[in-house]
């Protein structure tokens, strides 16, 4: 339930306010000045609350102190609480305020909604000084600020998602103090109430207040890591002087210089940039993930293929999103910061030098994601260290108000990578609250036809991909596997039985699912063979879902939802729902397996003619369509046959779990994590979204070895809901060596091992069931007190 302080919080806006431009985003600025003193002031903490339709970044006497709202939907819409007191001074003291406003008729950001409203929400009264939205408030647009339009986007990154990069001109000395007491607003116009209440109407206004559910994300200051190479009169040492030491860098009137600047590793961050004079210079920041082939052309209006190899090649080319700034009059003191946080690696700075020698005073980075506390660490020696860092970076820069696809190219939070996302975070941290604000969302989302949004939230009605609904019923699974909270799957089951629902609607006269609606996307994963040139809307699914109107993939893919959902049945006594959803699992087993089965392997659709894919053979395991030895031959069948149809990264989890289940891990671990080596071959820092084409270089969702190590190397996972049980299952057969220690949600769990012994220690007293060597034993841990296992004698003392 809301605070009852929401019923009387206000929103404004600047008067005279049009949406019918073509732009996609404007930016407004806002500014409160108020008394106050501490001698009269006895509280200790003034807390604010604060919102805005779309974006916004609070001041406080100049200082930053909130940046939001978090992302979310008009149903929910956050709020951030501030306590501003640290930030008061004697006398005379502003709040003020950054607006983005995206239109509600434009394509703005995929990712951040807009109502049909604009508006900016403080709400704050403490011992007589009110500082909340009204009238009093003085509003001006920052003409100065633009968004970069679509017109100039460059479609050789392919779609523009994000609308964010910037046009800046330097501000007039008359505002370039505008968040501070002393600067005059007198030429501002006053605020104007943003009010949607009718009299004898039941009419609310577009934004139902919710506070922020974890923290703000912190803007840790750090510095790059240096130059990689530059061209003009400035030599490589000035320019590393100025990004480690702060030594002012001048470029000479009239020149142009560019530099590639690096970070150790791709990352998502704010950059400032410090000037001073330079009247009339031209500055551009280029934001990349890699060099790659040079094209032969700096933009197009049209994608090209593109080509990566060596990510670190600097005598390859930097493509990427551009931010501008144009001097004007070349002030002493300037800032350009751009509003967002930026992807990169790499980072080119040009500047085009007029008449006036420009200053550089400063270039530095204030690192953003959101705060995760990470408690699981792990070393074992080998290549897995790497991979393991590697796997928490691309993670890491993937998370921030929402999971992400990506960070450089779209910053959505799509559901089938979300699930992957979600689940290599319980691996590593005990904080779920991310966790549980992306399963809030996507049930929030759930439309009419029973199945949620295939991304969410989203700035505008977007393609529909049914199939990633079913990944949502994995969302629940997995939540109840490690934290076993019921009323949790008791909130979420009427969205898992809607889209079950939606799915048994689909079941054709053979038993399988079937077409779904025209103007959605059966996106299955980006495979070479599914591409169809100048047809995107066909392209990521076999042929046959076009030509015989059903793929084998979506079916098997709903029986393993349904074995999920009767599971999450099960869990909170709903026995007889769960029977059902058994009992249609296994109707679309025998479907499958009648029409769809040909010389051993599972085709792509029924009866199709030579359509195979590693997909329909990995799901016809997962999905239990076929078992014991059965199964062990055809996934080793699937992984020797290289005619297949190969699964992607994110896909390639999938392919873990069916060698997992056919009992083959330990002898097919090793080629199985080849292409990890292959991207570390090519200098990446982060995962990439597939090996298919070069586009994004850091993707959640192949995050993987997040939880190879963590379930399979080390071998701990929750034998019941919550880890009630505790299974400890290490392939010690994978290392010489190895030691851990990991986190659940019942405590510490620490695993290591050598070639003598084996050893576990919990900080709890629970139940563990514990494998080495083929033999189990259910053994009762004991709080801080290790328990040691010869490897010689391993199945004998656990037999």
């Amino acid at each position: 339930m809301a605070p009852s302080w929401t019923q009387s919080a206000q929103w404004i806006w600047t008067p005279n306010y049009h949406e019918e431009d073509n732009r996609p985003g404007r930016y407004f600025l806002f500014r409160k000045l108020f008394e106050w003193s501490r001698s009269s002031f006895k509280a200790e903490r003034f807390s604010i609350h604060v919102s805005a339709d779309s974006r916004y970044r609070l001041f406080v006497n100049g200082h930053r102190v909130s940046f939001g709202p978090c992302k979310s939907y008009p149903e929910k819409w956050y709020y951030e609480t501030v306590d501003i007191l640290p930030y008061l001074v004697e006398g005379e003291n502003v709040i003020s305020a950054r607006v983005l406003r995206y239109s509600c008729t434009h394509a703005g950001s995929a990712s951040i909604v807009s109502t049909e409203l604009p508006g900016l929400m403080v709400y704050g009264e403490s011992e007589g000084i009110n500082v909340s939205t009204d009238e009093t408030w003085k509003c001006v647009e920052e003409t100065s600020r633009q968004i970069v339009p679509y017109s100039e986007w460059n479609y050789i990154l392919g779609p523009p998602f994000t609308a964010n990069n910037e046009r800046v001109i330097e501000a007039a000395p008359s505002m370039t103090d505008w968040t501070l007491p002393g600067f005059s607003d007198s030429a501002w116009s006053n605020a104007v109430l943003q009010l949607t209440a009718t009299k004898m109407l039941p009419i609310q206004s577009p934004w139902k207040l919710s506070p922020r559910p974890f923290p703000a994300l912190p803007e840790e200051p750090g510095r790059f890591d240096g130059v990689v190479k530059c061209r003009g009169s400035i030599t490589l040492d000035q320019w590393n002087a100025l990004l480690k030491e702060d030594e002012k860098v001048v470029v000479p009137a009239g020149t142009t210089v560019v530099v590639d600047i690096q970070s150790e590793s791709l990352t998502t961050a704010f950059v400032t940039l410090r000037l001073g004079r330079g009247k009339g210079s031209k500055i551009s920041l280029l934001y990349s993930e890699c060099y790659e082939k040079d094209l032969g052309v700096e933009t197009a209006p049209f994608p090209m293929p593109r080509t990566k190899s060596n990510r670190a090649d600097s005598s390859g080319r930097l493509y990427g999103m551009k931010d501008f700034y144009l001097v004007v009059d070349g002030q002493e003191e300037q800032v350009f910061e751009p509003f967002w946080f930026r992807a990169f690696r790499y980072i080119q700075l040009e500047i085009i030098c007029s008449d006036e020698p420009l200053t550089v005073k400063e270039f530095t980075l204030r690192q953003t994601h959101y705060p995760l506390e990470i408690s699981t660490q792990i070393r074992t020696g080998t290549e897995l260290d790497k991979i393991w860092d590697i796997s928490l970076k691309t993670l890491q820069n993937c998370r921030h108000e929402t999971y992400e696809d990506c960070p450089f190219y779209e910053q959505n939070q799509f559901a089938s990578d979300s699930r992957l996302q979600m689940l290599f975070t319980y691996q590593i941290s005990s904080d779920d609250r991310l966790a549980r604000k992306t399963l809030e969302e996507f049930h929030a989302s759930r439309g009419p036809d029973g199945l949620i949004k295939a991304q969410f939230p989203a700035g505008f009605r977007s393609t529909q991909i049914p199939q990633f609904s079913l990944f949502y019923v994995s969302m629940v699974y997995d939540h109840m596997s490690y934290f076993a909270d019921k009323p949790l799957v008791r909130r979420y089951l009427g969205t898992v039985d809607s889209i079950l629902c939606h799915f048994e609607e689909r079941i054709n006269d053979l038993g399988l699912v079937g077409r779904f609606d025209d103007n959605s996307w059966p996106f299955i994963d980006w495979v070479k063979e599914w591409i169809v040139p100048g047809n995107f809307a066909e392209s990521c699914m076999p042929q046959s879902y076009t030509v015989k109107g059903a793929a084998t993939f979506n079916s098997l893919l709903y029986a393993v939802a349904l074995m999920q959902a009767a599971e999450l049945c099960d869990f909170v006594g709903r026995s007889s729902t769960a029977d059902e959803y058994r009992m249609r699992a296994d109707s679309i087993r025998k479907a499958v397996n009648r029409h769809c089965f040909k010389d051993g392997l599972y085709l792509d659709g029924p009866n199709a003619t030579d359509e195979y894919s590693q997909h329909s053979q990995v799901f016809a395991i997962l999905s239990e369509t076929t078992t014991g030895p059965a199964a062990q031959e055809l996934i080793q069948r699937t992984l020797k046959d290289s005619s297949l149809a190969q699964c992607s990264y994110s896909m390639n989890f999938y392919l873990f779990r069916a060698v997992e289940k056919t009992g083959l891990y330990t002898q097919l671990f090793q080629p199985l994590m080849e292409p990890w080596r292959e991207m570390m071959a090519d200098n990446l820092t982060t995962w990439a979204e597939h090996a298919l084409n070069s586009r994004s270089d850091c993707h959640g969702w192949s995050a993987g070895p997040i939880h190879e190590i963590v379930t399979q190397v080390f071998g701990l996972k929750p034998s019941k809901p919550g880890f009630q049980c505790l299974r400890l299952e290490p392939r010690c057969e994978l290392l010489e060596t190895a030691q851990g220690t990991f986190c659940t949600p019942v405590g510490q769990v620490k695993i290591s091992w050598n070639a003598d012994a084996v050893t576990f220690e919990t900080v709890a007293d629970i139940q563990a069931e514990v494998v080495l060597d083929g033999s189990v034993i259910v053994k009762e841990c004991v709080a801080g007190r290790p328990f040691c296992i010869p490897r010689s004698k391993a199945a004998l003392v656990l037999s």
